[in-house]
C-alpha cells in the first residue's frame, strides 16, 4: 500500500472532516484551531449558492424552504465513530456541518401525534410517506460553523464500575466540537394545502424540542424568521 506525507502546513489546512479524522493528535489535539478554522471558501459558498438556487427554481407548491438560526449550540453525531470520544457530523465534499435528512424526519415524525397522520406523510414499513426531506446545509458566512465545547464527566470512575460516586472524584473534562450558525431546510409537502402544516410542524418543533444530541440541556434549538 502506498503512503505520502502530509506537511503540517497541508493538514493545517485540510477538510476539518479529513483533519479530524486523520491529522488530528489524538494525545493532545489541536481543539482551538479546528474550531476557528473559517469554513466559508468560495468553492463552499458556489456549491452552496447552486444548491440553494436548484431548490428555488421552480418548486412544487408545496415546498418548504426555510432558514434556521441555531440558537446556542447544536450537536451533531457525537455518536459517531471516531478516533476522539465524540464525533461530529460534516460534509464529506466540503468539511462543512449539515443535518441529516434522516435526523430531520424523525425528530419531527416523533413531534405530530396519530400513527395514520404519521403513516401518511412520514411513510411505515413497506410504504414511503408523502413528504420529503433534504440534508441541510449550513449557509456560509465569515464566522466558522465550529465552536469549541466541554462535556465533564465528574465521576469517572463510577461510570467505570470501579467506586460509588463521591465529592472527592476528579473531574474528567472531555471536548467536543459544537455547532452554530443558519441552515436551510428544505421539505416538499405532498401540496400546498399540507404546506402550512408541514412548516409549522417544522419550525415549531425545531424551536421547542431541538434536534441532534443534548437537546435536554438546551442544545439543538433554533430560531426562525426575524
Amino acid at each position: 500500500m502506498s503512503r505520502f506525507y502530509v506537511s503540517p502546513g497541508a493538514a493545517h489546512n485540510a477538510n476539518p472532516g479529513l483533519r479530524l479524522d486523520k491529522f488530528l493528535d489524538i494525545e493532545e489535539p489541536e481543539w482551538k484551531e479546528v474550531a476557528g478554522q473559517k469554513l466559508d471558501d468560495s468553492a463552499y459558498r458556489m456549491a452552496y449558492q447552486r444548491w440553494e438556487s436548484y431548490w428555488k427554481t421552480n418548486p412544487p407548491a408545496g415546498r418548504i424552504l426555510q432558514k434556521g438560526r441555531v440558537r446556542g449550540r447544536l450537536a451533531l453525531g457525537l455518536g459517531a465513530e471516531s478516533v476522539l470520544e465524540a464525533g461530529l457530523r460534516l460534509s464529506h465534499s466540503y468539511g462543512t456541518p449539515l443535518i441529516p435528512a434522516s435526523a430531520i424526519k424523525g425528530v419531527l415524525r416523533d413531534a405530530v401525534e396519530g400513527e395514520v397522520l404519521r403513516s401518511f406523510l412520514f411513510g411505515c414499513q413497506g410504504s414511503m410517506g408523502f413528504v420529503e426531506f433534504q440534508d441541510a446545509w449550513w449557509v456560509p458566512e465569515s464566522r466558522s460553523p465550529l465552536a469549541l465545547d466541554v462535556i465533564t464527566v465528574h465521576h469517572p470512575r463510577y461510570y467505570t464500575g470501579e467506586k460509588p460516586p463521591s465529592d472527592s472524584d476528579n473531574p474528567t473534562p472531555v471536548h467536543f466540537l459544537s455547532v452554530r450558525g443558519t441552515f436551510l431546510f428544505v421539505v416538499d409537502a405532498p401540496d400546498e394545502k399540507w404546506k402550512g402544516f408541514v412548516g409549522k410542524v417544522l419550525t415549531q418543533t425545531l424551536e421547542k424540542r431541538g434536534i441532534g444530541a443534548k437537546t435536554a440541556a438546551g442544545y439543538g434549538r433554533f430560531a426562525f424568521g426575524g
